[in-house]
């Protein structure tokens, strides 16, 4: 049995590949890291496997290197507008002599809350409790052992396009990496940035992308509420590539070291060159010209969450506050404006629970990759219960048994 476990975050703009053994009870221990610039990937969503495949091999062959060790098999994210997330309720008689509840009845329970209308183009990836109920007491966490005649369960169910987990499993595949489990973006980022404390108190994370800004919320420790906003901190990108007339490579170089979401923080008179491009020559413009493109986007952004937190219901329920984290969240000024926007306590998220590595992969832009660490680490092995995907909805069996009948 290996002891190391990898993970592939393969966003719109970079492809992370990350290698890590455990160190002590709660800690990895980053051993190898590999970043690629990703094509084939529009809006989360691949849309050219042999692309996006050069970009996954490209990005594990670094991870190899510095590791030592061989990347064949991994946990890969999900993310993109075809993800969504929806609440059920499943209710069981518990019918045994003693009327004690075994595993076997959470499982039925969790099975009847599956009993939802899904669309014919999505597949169930995660089935997440949320808490469950016997007879008439409510919050209970793990029935497992109390005495009951009646149990509930409340989760939350992720679905994701076929299409989409076909194409991500192909391109990864064609890279020569199994891939072990399929895990939502937000789902993922979570477990690296958020205690249970917070997730117990009701928080929001905001993982704000190259092109897409996934959101859940939880209340009461678990998932109530997740979604996808189809903007991130590539489209900030675009229109400083378009306002400043600028290629697109040298506006994400402004964006990172200039920008700032609110004009009011900048001296109106300072200044920053841009640089000679396709034979114009270098000029001079202000900063706060940068920010005059910056803030609206970026407030449009916070404005498009705040409707989904509301949307939510939870929004009232969030005493912990909001983390953002992702590589759109690193622009100056970005806490500030949340803060105004959405009217509630934010704060940075960056992954915990490492070591090793962590000048590498400690930034908030690595949080969806150390947190798919972190949940295989959590879950790996358990049966396929609340945290896993359902029996009934074997994804990955359907995957492998694709892949062996097309490639």
């Amino acid at each position: 049995m290996k002891d190391y476990i990898c993970s592939i975050d393969i966003g719109s703009s970079r492809c992370i590949v990350l290698v890590a053994r455990p160190s002590g009870e709660s800690l990895l221990e980053i051993i190898g890291v590999g970043s690629s610039v990703s094509q084939g990937v529009k809006d989360g969503v691949i849309v050219n496997i042999e692309a996006a495949t050069r970009s996954v091999s490209e990005a594990a062959r670094e991870a190899e290197l510095m590791s030592g060790l061989v990347v064949d098999e991994a946990l890969l994210n999900i993310t993109g507008k075809h993800v969504k997330g929806e609440n059920s309720r499943g209710v069981v008689a518990i019918t045994n002599r003693d009327r004690l509840i075994g595993e076997s009845d959470v499982y039925r329970v969790i099975e009847g809350a599956q009993n939802i209308r899904i669309p014919a183009d999505q597949d169930i990836i995660h089935v997440l409790s949320r808490e469950f109920h016997v007879d008439d007491q409510n919050g209970i966490r793990d029935p497992v052992g109390m005495t009951g005649v009646r149990l509930e369960a409340e989760v939350h169910i992720v679905t994701a396009g076929k299409t989409a987990i076909l194409n991500l499993n192909k391109a990864v595949f064609a890279a020569q990496i199994k891939v072990s489990d399929v895990v939502m973006s937000s789902l993922a980022s979570s477990e690296a940035v958020l205690t249970e404390e917070e997730k117990d108190l009701g928080v929001a994370v905001l993982d704000i992308g190259s092109r897409v800004t996934d959101i859940a919320i939880f209340v009461d420790g678990g998932v109530s509420f997740s979604t996808t906003v189809p903007l991130g901190g590539g489209h900030v990108t675009h229109d400083l590539s378009i306002g400043l007339k600028i290629p697109a490579e040298s506006a994400e170089m402004i964006k990172r070291t200039y920008g700032v979401t609110r004009i009011g923080m900048i001296d109106p008179t300072e200044k920053i060159e841009l640089s000679a491009v396709h034979g114009r020559p270098a000029r001079w413009i202000l900063r706060q010209e940068i920010a005059e493109i910056i803030e609206p986007r970026m407030r449009e952004i916070f404005e498009m969450i705040d409707r989904e937190l509301v949307r939510s219901g939870k929004k009232s329920s969030l005493a912990g506050g909001i983390v953002i984290t992702g590589g759109g969240s690193l622009i100056e000024g970005t806490l500030s404006l949340a803060e105004e926007v959405i009217g509630l306590p934010v704060s940075q998220g960056f992954p915990q629970g490492i070591s090793g590595f962590t000048e590498l992969a400690g930034g908030s832009e690595f949080s969806t990759a150390v947190g798919l660490l972190h949940y295989y680490r959590r879950f790996a092995g358990m049966p396929h219960s609340e945290q896993k995907r359902s029996e009934g909805h074997g994804i990955f069996r359907k995957i492998k048994h694709w892949i062996r009948e097309n490639l």
